[in-house]
C-alpha cells in the first residue's frame, strides 16, 4: 500500500497550491527601447559606375595572398558571373527607378566586399578542425 498524506496536510497543501495561483500577476510592461535611426542617405553615381566599382573591388579582393585555392576559384566564377550579368544588363533599356536599385545594390555590395578585403589582408584564415 502506498504511503499516503492525512487529510489535514492534503488540505494544507491543496490551499498553498490554490494561494498560489490565485496570487500570481504578470511583471509590469517593459518601456520601449529609443527606435532604431534610418539609415543615412546614399549619394550614388550611375549604375555604370557604382557596378564598375564593385567589379574593381572584387578584383582587389581577388589579389589577396591570405586565400586557400577553393576561395580564388569560388572568386573566379563569381567574377566571370559578375561580367556576364553587367554585360547582359547592358543590353537591355533600364528606367531611372530600375538604374538606381542596381546601382544602390552595387554599391553594398562593394562595400561587403571592400570589408571582406580587409579581414582577408589581416591574416590567413583560422584553421576548423
Amino acid at each position: 500500500m502506498p504511503p499516503t498524506l492525512p487529510r489535514a496536510w492534503r488540505q494544507i497543501l491543496l490551499a498553498v497550491a490554490w494561494f498560489g495561483l490565485a496570487c500570481h500577476h504578470d511583471p509590469p510592461p517593459v518601456a520601449p527601447a529609443e527606435p532604431l535611426p534610418a539609415e543615412p542617405e546614399i549619394t550614388l553615381t550611375s549604375m555604370d559606375d557604382e557596378c564598375n566599382g564593385l567589379m574593381t573591388a572584387l578584383e582587389r579582393y581577388r589579389e589577396c595572398v591570405n586565400h586557400d585555392d577553393d576561395d580564388r576559384e569560388g572568386l573566379r566564377n563569381t567574377i566571370e558571373f559578375a561580367e556576364q550579368s553587367f554585360a547582359a544588363g547592358k543590353k537591355a533599356t533600364l528606367d531611372a527607378p530600375a538604374q538606381r536599385v542596381i546601382a544602390l545594390a552595387c554599391h553594398r555590395a562593394e562595400a561587403s566586399v571592400r570589408a571582406a578585403n580587409e579581414r582577408c589582408l589581416a591574416g590567413p584564415k583560422p584553421r576548423v578542425d
